[in-house]
């Protein structure tokens, strides 16, 4: 099959692109070709043989897919190279000059069902706005605002399961994402060397690093995530997920995944009749306290004293 190739020269320094180019943080915001497209989660396990994949949709919902693949070759900062479906792609990321610029070259196999100049074409533009986010990044820096490392991050304890728990938060709530895989290099008290130890995840923008411990300390409710909603569908997507995952049910819009990690799935119609404090929110948490999943249309006639 035809190999076609696009590449673009970024005004940053080697390790800041490939930075943006494989941390799933970053590539959703940079991985559409137009301003209609967007990426809502990504996952990377970097390293040959790890798996990636990015979630492409048009904004209005009409049409998405996954475009997916395993790494092959993995030379930080310098090369990538991977396979999905049955084509194959490389990456390149070459210093120009004193090191202060990047060039990247991304050459792919070509399908059958597009034409190659409408294929150069979106592959390019999305090289292009990758482009424009790197060197976006890098004039925020400069001008003062927050490093990308978080400097708070939370961190959960798993009995085994954090990468599986990491990817199940990616695939259900927006702004979610799988960051890096870290294996054991020797043995811990919840595995041994070559085990998953850590992953780097965001569950709707936190930044969080899931922990495989072992058994010796199980989760309660002392800890929860508390996820917003904006509707009873929002709800009942989230909570269904979780507890249609083998998770179960709690009350109070309380619920548990499969790994033991507590979720309070909130509807904003509850915490604004929360507080706006007196009668009000005597009816809305007299009713609560009678449900497991929260009824939207329930909260709001008893605060309205309906």
């Amino acid at each position: 099959m035809p190999r076609i190739t696009v590449e673009t020269t970024v005004a940053a320094p080697a390790d800041r692109v490939w930075r943006a180019y494989t941390t799933p943080e970053a590539i959703i915001r940079w991985n559409a070709a137009s301003d209609d497209w967007h990426t809502p989660r990504a996952t990377v396990d970097l390293r040959p043989g790890g798996a990636f994949s990015s979630r492409m949709e048009a904004r209005d919902g009409s049409v998405g897919f996954d475009f997916a693949g395993t790494y092959t070759e993995v030379v930080p900062h310098e090369r990538l190279a991977y396979t999905f479906g049955d084509r194959a792609a490389e990456v390149t990321f070459a210093p120009v000059g004193a090191g202060d610029a990047t060039r990247v070259r991304v050459a792919f196999d070509a399908e059958d069902t597009h034409p190659l100049e409408q294929q150069q074409a979106g592959w390019q533009a999305i090289l292009d706005n990758f482009a424009r986010y790197v060197e976006g990044e890098g004039r925020a820096a400069t001008d003062g605002a927050p490093s990308p490392t978080p400097k708070n991050t939370i961190c959960v304890w798993y009995d085994g399961g954090a990468e599986e728990a990491a990817r199940f938060y990616a695939a259900t709530f927006p702004d979610s994402a799988v960051r890096a895989v870290h294996r054991a290099p020797a043995d811990f008290p919840g595995g041994v060397a070559g085990q998953v130890l850590t992953v780097e995840f965001t569950v709707c923008g936190v930044p969080c690093l899931g922990l495989n411990g072992g058994p010796a300390f199980p989760q309660t409710e002392a800890f929860s995530f508390q996820i917003a909603t904006d509707d009873q569908a929002e709800t009942d997507r989230y909570w269904d997920a979780i507890v249609g995952n083998g998770g179960r049910e709690s009350a109070c819009g309380w619920c548990k995944d499969r790994w033991g990690v507590n979720w309070q799935i909130t509807p904003r119609a509850l915490t604004r009749a929360l507080a706006q404090g007196g009668a009000v929110a005597e009816r809305a948490f007299a009713a609560m306290m009678t449900m497991g999943r929260i009824d939207v249309a329930a909260i709001e006639a008893a605060a309205r004293g309906a």
